[in-house]
């Protein structure tokens, strides 16, 4: 490019001259044409008395006072003093302030215009208006541009009869609306001509015509209060239409009225203030012309109201449900729906109303009419009240009769299911029908086509009604024991009268079977008493056997006067055998005492036809038990039993059990003790007889119960009495006591204590010899009776120290000393003849002494042995060895030295030690003259197994192994005491496994018994000979199959654990009717086997055998059989088999018991109503056994 030329340059510095000079002007026409355009947005100062200017921080700003105007666009403040900076654009109007903007007016002390803002900022009283609101605050922020501002403190808002109240208050009006839209903030309350809000925030869109009131909002309108979390009201032309709380919502309403009270006897009326309570999760409130129409609450929803009749208090109501809808009218509540769930409590006032008890009630949905006082309560319907519980498809309740009326359903079409009326009272059965009418006050009802269940029996009629709390009338009735709807068999009755707790009786009565007539008595009397005791005849039972004749069995009654105490009387006759009296009375204190006393009379009477021969041969027998336990204060109790017994013939002839055969002691017991448990001290004293009631029959060479004395001297007891027996107890203590955590070895001394005073007093007879001449002699027992009394007091103590040896021995010394002391002794009275003593028994005290001292030591070992076989993984092995040592001295020689007299010694020809105890036949018994010192051996056996199951670990005990043996080193020979052992397993956890075995280790030689060489095999070694084994084992056997089905073995037999090993129950009567075979099974077996060897000798070894079982079949879904045999398998005998049959009639039953042979044969047949009620209602036949007297 060429560089231009000075020419150039030249040109154009003027022509850009020429454009600058162009573009300023330019601007100042735009400035200029701005300030024309928009010259009422600025704020001028009108007028001013006095105007001054001074620069203050370099800017120029205007003092100003007297009548001074301010005005901007359609703004114009006035005031008498101020200052303007033109700059900034900010007044400040001070004294006399004010300032209008179409048609608004503001007042106040101070004013600041922030004319670039359009703002205003007021202080000093600021009070804001129009022609629609005033507002006040303490500061006021107006927005000229749009009608809107800011009030701070103390905040006062009034439109359209409203007052807002606040802390803040921000507000707006637009040009459509009449009033401002506002959003007051802090202790917000609007108050108009009914209604006070206040809550923390409140928001109000004038458009929308909605107020929302936040932060624990309350309205309050006369005398109720509405709150929740956030309540909203909508508007319509101004007048409220809608209330809407969606959470938490709650009102209350005060109601007032009087209460009865009563001080000093006298009854008042004073006035009372009560508060009605909603609450729920959502409310929605609807008015109309501005009061309230309704409210509807839903979830969770409650209600409580306060119920006034002639604005006396009668109670309150508490309802809850899914939704409540409730009704107004004239601003009182007019109805109450609950829907969903509804169930609800009346708590009546005592005082002031005329019920007493709460009425608690629920349905599926409730509506209370509260002008005409009435609840409607349908579907699933409940009603509780004072004992009684009525339930039905619908309910209607008038509160102003108090009075029920029940149907399956209201009479308008619903949804709900039909549910016929049901009521239930306190101690009553229930009772039902189609229609239900009842009196909560009088407890009066009727019910229509109804029926009820008394005990186990049920009742239907025409037409039922309760006269008073306990009377039921029942009309064209009828009486079942069979719950069918057509029974087996019924009684009917035209008027049957029901006595709660008591008695049935119904005029006529018919029985029915199978729906036919039978027979007809002219009234019947039914126990009523819902399972409790009651009075009452005992109905008899009559019979005819070939020992008692014809017989009348059972005839009584049974007298329950109180809750305490009853008593049972009994006769039954026997026109071959005689008559039996019996009385049973029982008492009962809980928790302090209970007994019995019972008597029993019999009459016996000859076997023979002529009349004039019974009082002749008559015999009498009377029985009388007293049984009697109480359990007294401070650890105290009292026991008794007390039998007399005028004569054993009774239970010896007529004792259906062996057992009841067998009792012929007539035995009696006194006893009370008292114990200290914190001192560990406790005593005792008893008082006690035991009477033989055969004795006269043992002594009479006449009877099959004689005994025969086999030498002189030989004694029968008559009559054994202890009065009394009295004894101290010291519990286990330690001598050397400590609180201390860690014990020294003293510590573990322990130390007990006893004392026991016996006084007897023993009647007994004694044989004697009698000599006929020198060849011949006998044994017979004294015609007189011998009394004997002897007193014994005895002092026992033991101390004992345990210890830990090596933290895995525990020994355990222990040392016991017993002194006895007596009132009768014997002195010796040697011959020298016989080289024997007699005895002569000395009048006087005597004392003995003796003790023992033993040593114990035991540990335990434990082995393991992996066996990794299927489930099996682990044995461990248990063995716990103890030793002890036990030492007791020979008494008869010197002891320490010092010889203790309790033996007089002497020696016979051939120098042998004779020996006289004179403590010998004494209360003392006889004195250890044998020494012991023994060495005790023992080892128990655990063998435990765990295995693996559904991968879990289990442990499984399979067997425990013990055994035990001494070694006695002061025994002359034969120190070794027999080895004994037991093994016990449990196999499967379900079988019980028991074998107990005694060895001896010493030869049995023939003709000389036990010697004193170990028995040893043909090398030498020492093989334990085995005395004595027993084996006992049980198994249990069921099945839901018989035989010829296909069946899997482990589904059809199971093996289940049978304790009763030994004892086959055939004694039992009332196992054989309950054939009891478990659910799902259709057969069970239970088979136990004892097996013993006793071989003390062994060429004459003897041996049981022993096969007890019980069988029962379901052989139908009715019918049940069951067979109990007992086995002797070394003989093979059947010892005793007895048969069992059974059928379920429904509601009657059919039992057969039969027992083929043995002491215990008879025949049982019967056919009678289950029910216990109607438990004379049968068919029976007795034969053997079962014929003879029951009593």
């Amino acid at each position: 490019m060429k560089h231009g030329s000075k020419s150039d340059y030249l040109f154009y510095g003027v022509k850009g001259s020429i454009i600058i000079n162009f573009l300023m002007k330019l601007f100042f026409l735009i400035v200029i044409f701005s300030s024309i355009l928009f010259c009422d947005d600025r704020l001028y100062l009108e007028k001013a008395d006095i105007m001054k200017n001074r620069t203050v921080n370099d800017e120029s700003i205007q003092y100003i006072s007297g009548n001074v105007i301010f005005s901007k666009g359609s703004l114009t403040m006035k005031c008498q003093n101020g200052t303007h900076n033109q700059n900034s654009g900010i007044a400040t109007l001070v004294d006399s302030v004010s300032s209008i903007q179409n048609n608004r007016h503001l007042t106040c002390d101070t004013l600041i215009f922030f004319s670039k803002e359009d703002k205003i900022i007021t202080y000093g009283n600021p009070h804001l208006w129009d022609q629609n609101y005033e507002l006040f605050a303490d500061t006021i922020i107006v927005y000229t541009k749009n009608d809107s501002g800011i009030a701070l403190g103390s905040v006062i808002l009034e439109q359209k009869g409203q007052t807002i109240k606040s802390d803040r208050l921000e507000y707006k009006k637009s040009n459509i609306d009449t009033t401002i839209s506002y959003s007051a903030i802090g202790n917000v309350s609007i108050i108009d001509s009914s209604r006070l809000a206040v809550c923390g925030r409140a928001n109000y869109n004038r458009s929308k015509e909605i107020t929302s009131l936040e932060l624990n909002p309350k309205i309050s309108e006369g005398k109720q209060i509405i709150s929740g979390e956030k309540i909203i009201l909508s508007y319509e032309n101004e007048i409220l239409k809608n209330l809407l709380i969606p959470d938490q919502a709650h009102v209350q309403t005060v109601s007032l009225g009087f209460q009865k009270r009563i001080v000093d006897s006298t009854s008042f009326l004073d006035s009372a203030e009560f508060f009605d309570d909603l609450s729920g999760a959502f409310l929605s409130g609807f008015f109309e012309n501005g009061e309230l129409d309704s409210m509807r609450l839903e979830g969770m929803s409650t209600t409580l109201y306060h119920i006034f009749e002639d604005s006396v208090y009668q109670g309150n109501n508490k309802t809850s449900g899914d939704t409540i809808i409730i009704n107004f009218k004239n601003k009182e509540t007019n109805s109450i729906k609950v829907i969903g769930g509804a169930e609800g409590t009346f708590s009546p006032d005592t005082l002031g109303s005329t019920l007493k008890e709460p009425i608690v009630y629920s349905a599926n949905r409730i509506n209370y009419r509260l002008p005409e006082k009435e609840t409607d309560l349908e579907g699933y319907a409940k009603i509780k009240h004072d004992g009684t519980d009525l339930e039905s498809g619908y309910i209607n309740v008038d509160w102003e009769t108090d009075i029920l009326n029940a149907l399956p359903k209201p009479d308008s079409p619903d949804l709900f299911e039909p549910i016929n009326p049901i009521i239930i009272e306190r101690g009553k059965d229930p009772m039902s029908g189609t229609k239900m009418t009842y009196n909560l006050k009088t407890k009066k009802g009727r019910v229509v086509k109804g029926g009820t269940k008394a005990d186990d029996g049920y009742y239907t009629g025409s037409e039922i009604r309760n006269e008073t709390k306990k009377t039921v009338f029942i009309k064209n009735s009828t009486y079942t024991t069979c719950e069918l709807d057509t029974p087996h068999f019924h009684f009917e009755s035209t008027k049957m009268k029901i006595v709660q707790n008591d008695v049935v009786i119904a005029r006529p009565i018919i029985l029915h079977l199978a729906q036919i007539p039978i027979i007809g008595v002219p009234f019947g009397i039914f126990p009523h008493r819902g399972g409790q005791r009651h009075s009452g005849w005992i109905m008899p039972t009559y019979g005819e056997s070939k020992s008692r004749g014809q017989y009348l069995d059972g005839l009584g009654f049974y007298w329950a006067p109180s809750q305490f105490w009853d008593s049972k009387i009994t006769t039954s006759f026997g026109d071959r055998q005689g008559l039996l009296f019996r009385m049973n009375n029982r008492y009962h204190l809980r928790y302090k005492f209970s007994g019995s006393l019972y008597l029993r009379s019999q009459q016996f009477l000859v076997n023979s036809k002529n009349i004039s021969d019974l009082s002749n041969s008559r015999k009498a027998a009377l029985n009388i038990r007293w049984a009697h336990k109480q359990n007294m204060r401070n650890s105290q109790s009292l026991n008794a039993n007390v039998t007399y017994s005028s004569s054993g013939d009774y239970n010896k002839k007529y004792g259906i059990t062996q057992s009841e055969r067998m009792n012929q002691k007539a035995i009696s017991n006194l006893s009370y003790s008292k114990r200290w448990p914190k001192s560990k001290n406790s005593i005792s004293t008893n008082l006690y007889s035991n009477q033989d009631l055969l004795i006269n029959e043992k002594i009479d060479t006449a009877s099959s119960y004689y005994i025969k004395p086999t030498r002189s001297g030989s004694q029968l007891n008559i009559i054994n009495k202890t009065l009394p027996n009295f004894s101290f107890r010291h519990g286990q203590s330690n001598l050397f006591p400590t609180t201390a955590k860690t014990k020294n070895w003293y510590n573990n001394i322990n130390w007990n204590y006893g004392l026991t005073f016996t006084n007897k007093d023993r009647d007994f007879y004694e044989s004697e010899k009698i000599t006929v001449d020198d060849t011949t002699s006998f044994y017979q027992w004294k015609e007189n009776k011998i009394n004997e009394q002897n007193s014994v007091w005895s002092h026992s103590s033991s101390i004992n120290a345990p210890q830990k040896l090596f933290k895995y021995i525990s020994i355990n010394p222990s040392l016991s000393i017993r002194s006895v002391w007596v009132d009768k002794y014997f002195n010796g009275i040697w011959n020298d003849t016989t080289f024997s003593f007699s005895k002569k028994q000395i009048e006087g005290f005597k004392a003995r002494t003796t003790g023992s001292f033993s040593i114990n030591a035991n540990t335990k070992l434990y082995g393991i042995l992996p066996v990794p076989i299927g489930p099996l993984k682990v044995i461990r092995h248990t063995a716990s060895p103890s030793i002890g040592y036990s030492y007791t001295p020979d008494f008869s020689k010197p002891v320490f030295n010092q010889d203790l007299g309790y033996f007089e010694i002497k020696k016979d020809s051939l120098g042998n030690r004779i020996l006289f105890d004179k403590f010998s036949g004494t209360l003392a018994g006889s004195t250890p003259k044998s020494e012991n010192k023994s060495m005790n051996f023992s080892l128990n056996n655990i063998f435990q197994a765990k295995v693996l199951k559904n991968e879990e670990e289990k442990k499984i005990d399979l067997l425990t192994w013990r055994l035990s043996t001494s070694y006695n080193f002061a025994a002359d020979s034969m120190n070794l005491s027999n080895l004994r052992s037991s093994i016990r397993s449990k196999i499967a956890g379900k079988l019980n496994l028991d074998i107990s075995m005694t060895h001896d280790f010493y030869k049995y030689v023939q003709g000389a018994g036990r010697i004193s060489d170990y028995n040893k095999n043909d090398k030498g070694l020492i093989v334990p000979r085995l005395t004595s084994a027993r084996f006992s084992t049980g198994f249990r056997f069921s099945g839901k199959r018989w035989t010829n089905e296909t069946i899997n073995e482990t589904d059809v037999d199971s093996t289940e654990e049978d304790n009763d090993l030994l004892n086959p129950g055939l004694n039992d009567r009332s196992t054989l009717t309950n054939n009891s075979v478990k659910k799902g099974n259709l057969w069970n077996t239970n088979v136990s086997l004892s097996y013993t060897i006793s071989a003390y000798n062994p060429e004459k070894i003897n041996k049981t055998f022993w096969i007890n079982t019980t069988s029962a079949f379901q052989v139908t879904k009715n019918w049940k059989v069951s067979y109990r045999a007992r086995f002797n398998m070394i003989e093979r005998d059947l010892v005793n088999h007895s048969f069992s049959i059974y059928r379920d009639l429904h509601c009657w039953e059919l039992s057969l018991n039969w027992t083929p042979g043995g002491m215990g044969q008879g025949i049982n047949l019967r056919i009678n109503v289950k029910s216990p009620t109607l438990r004379d209602l049968k068919y029976e036949k007795k034969g053997g056994l079962y014929s003879r007297s029951p009593f």
